[in-house]
């Protein structure tokens, strides 16, 4: 069973890794980049990742439900046959 400490390491380097990719992984055709660069494209990209960010809230929210629950359920376990 992983410790509750290296689980909380392993999180905390994915998140590390997931946020120090290159400047190239974001890139876009000449096009695209040239009209988001501009003042209007700016807003429409804040919109965009505010956007991201609400649709990530749903699915974020039921995993950390259902993980809880069965880390609930499972320490509950732990207890009634120890």
């Amino acid at each position: 069973m992983i410790g509750r400490g290296r689980l909380i390491l392993g999180v905390l380097v994915a998140l590390v890794l997931t946020g120090a990719g290159p400047e190239s992984a974001t890139a876009q055709c000449a096009m695209c980049r040239r009209a988001l660069s501009s003042p209007e494209g700016q807003q429409l990209v804040a919109a965009f990742r505010s956007g991201i960010l609400f649709l990530l809230a749903a699915p974020i929210a039921s995993f950390v439900t259902v993980a809880f629950l069965a880390v609930r359920r499972q320490r509950r376990r732990r207890t009634t046959s120890a």
